[in-house]
């Protein structure tokens, strides 16, 4: 398995584990990646995205780097601001734990060990993080 299908499968699988089906819940799953650089991306990324809610979850990798960034992308007008939850998930006392302790111990399971540190945080201690501010009537 390439690694931009492992990256996508960890993620996709966990996503499925914690928060069911992606239409179910009303959120959109994206994955990009870079243009393959010899046979391999530089950058990978998965988002979750409300589209009624104006916020995004975007997990990128950086293969050559070996760096992984987590943020919640927040519209607004005009351009979005980006939150890094590594910071954002500290500063609350979610965890002790940031991406580089997951880099450097994730081991064979790295992408699902990062998917999971993520996804288990957000479904424990703030599961509404991409619901919409309000509803129109």
């Amino acid at each position: 398995m390439g690694i931009t299908t492992e990256y996508q499968s960890a993620f996709t699988s966990s996503f499925q584990e914690f928060f069911g089906n992606a239409k179910d819940v009303g959120w959109e799953l994206y994955h990009l990646s870079s243009e393959p650089e010899n046979d391999f991306p530089s950058w990978l990324t998965f988002t979750i995205r409300n589209p009624l809610g104006g916020r995004a979850l975007v997990f990128r990798y950086h293969r050559l780097e070996n760096k992984f960034y987590a943020h919640l992308k927040v519209q607004v007008i005009p351009g979005e601001e980006n939150w890094s939850l590594d910071q954002l998930f500290h500063k609350k006392g979610y965890t002790d734990l940031d991406a580089d302790d997951i880099l450097s111990s994730g081991g064979e399971w790295l992408f699902h060990s990062l998917a999971r540190h993520y996804f288990g945080i957000i479904i424990s201690f703030c599961p509404r993080i991409l619901e919409p501010d309000y509803f129109l009537e």
